[in-house]
């Protein structure tokens, strides 16, 4: 008797059929199914949505660690401004550095230069540092 195996694509999965040949030619049986390789998976391999589900949980990750710096950042700027009072240096958002002569509700009076009689009315908000007295 001879062993044969035979493989044979059909059209749903390939079939591997082995046996032996008997004295009266007999055909040989189905030992195995194996599913074909390719399927309709879609654009994400298999995956399906878990790849759009973990680019979501990436993206919302880095959104929020941007934000809460952010936040940070906002609070110790407005924390800095409640602080002030007169006398002390300031830097505007304009890069203009002078001296607090006044506080009102929401404009500080500032003096700038060494001339000592420019003073002008700023918005709380458009100060946004504190130098050091020896700059």
């Amino acid at each position: 008797m001879d062993t044969y195996i035979i493989l044979a694509q059909t059209d749903s999965p390939t079939a591997v059929i082995g046996g032996q040949f008997g004295p009266s030619g007999e055909t040989g049986t189905q030992v195995g199914v194996a599913e074909s390789p390719a399927g309709n998976e879609g654009i994400f391999g298999g995956l399906g949505w878990n790849w759009i589900l973990i680019y979501v949980v990436i993206f919302g990750g880095y959104l929020w660690f941007v934000m809460r710096n952010n936040k940070k950042k906002q609070q110790k700027l407005a924390d800095m401004r409640e602080g002030l009072k007169v006398g002390d240096n300031v830097c505007t958002t304009g890069g203009l550095i002078g001296k607090i002569v006044d506080v009102e509700e929401t404009t500080f009076v500032i003096e700038f230069g060494t001339n000592k009689g420019v003073r002008i009315p700023v918005l709380k908000s458009e100060v946004v540092a504190s130098p050091s007295s020896e700059a």
